[in-house]
Formats: C-alpha cells, sequence, structure tokens
C-alpha cells in the first residue's frame, strides 16, 4: 500500500484593504485552516508569483494549496479542496461554526432594531445602531480571522 500524500501547504497570496481576502482569512479561520500568508505589497516574489498565475495581474487573494493554484477563488472552495487532499486539516466542516453563527445573530440583532427605532419614531435614532451593528460586523469577522493559525510571510 502507498503511503498517503504529504499534507498540503496552503499559501494565500493576499494585500491589506481586500474585502476578498478579508473573507477568505474568516473563512479559514472558521474552518481552523492554517494557512502562510503573503502579503504582495511586502514581498516582491509573492507579488511576481501572482502576477506570473493570473495572467500579468495582481489578483488576490490568489491561493496555492499544495501543488494547486487557484485565482480568486472563493473561501469555501479553498476548504473543501483542502478537505478533499487532507480532511485532518480541516478542523470544523460544519456549515455554522458556533462564532458565525453567534456573528450573523448580533448583526441580524442589531439591525433588526435600528430599523424597528427607525421606523416607529420618525427620527434618526436607529443611525447609531446601524453604525454599532457594522462595528459589530468588522469585529466578528477579525475574531473570526484570527482563529486561524496564521503565518504572516510579509516582511
Amino acid at each position: 500500500m502507498p503511503p498517503p500524500p504529504p499534507s498540503p501547504t496552503v499559501e494565500v497570496y493576499w494585500r491589506p484593504g481586500c474585502r476578498y481576502c478579508a473573507a477568505m482569512r474568516a473563512t479559514l479561520g472558521d474552518a481552523g485552516v492554517s494557512a502562510r500568508w503573503c502579503n504582495i505589497w511586502k514581498d516582491p516574489d509573492a507579488r511576481a508569483f501572482v502576477r506570473s498565475v493570473a495572467d500579468g495581474n495582481e489578483t488576490v487573494p490568489t491561493v496555492r494549496v499544495g501543488d494547486e493554484v487557484m485565482v480568486a477563488p472563493r473561501p469555501h472552495k479553498v476548504v473543501e479542496r483542502v478537505a478533499e487532499i487532507d480532511p485532518s486539516l480541516v478542523a470544523d466542516s460544519r456549515p455554522w461554526p458556533p462564532l458565525r453563527l453567534a456573528h450573523l445573530i448580533v448583526v441580524a440583532t442589531l439591525l433588526v432594531a435600528a430599523g424597528a427605532v427607525m421606523v416607529g419614531t420618525d427620527s434618526s435614532w436607529g443611525t447609531p445602531l446601524v453604525g454599532v451593528a457594522l462595528a459589530a460586523h468588522m469585529g466578528l469577522r477579525w475574531m473570526r480571522g484570527r482563529r486561524a493559525a496564521v503565518v504572516d510571510a510579509g516582511h
């Protein structure tokens, strides 16, 4: 019987301010997938690699799973691919991990409350609640991304 294939190395090529990269970080964090994160704005070799696989563009996120390269993949496709190669690398394959479910409940509750206040009072009292909902969303998204074992390869 041949030995099992080695576990894939997951590398994510990203840049600061990219919302698709933030979504990738959150999704990989939810799934417990460890990745090496290469900032293309700080690492010229990473930038050159992305250009070589993305028709000369700096399209991020670009993800390498083992020898396979995916340009701008949907985050769940990366998790699925990692699970296909080595299921032990995906810690949580449930569709709604607890932190993601909490994220959804908190933000939805704040937005519903804001809407109810605005509709019921003819004033802008609900507007601050929308801001709180946005802040909660960003904070919870950051927390979800921090769950992943992340190695930042930026210099």
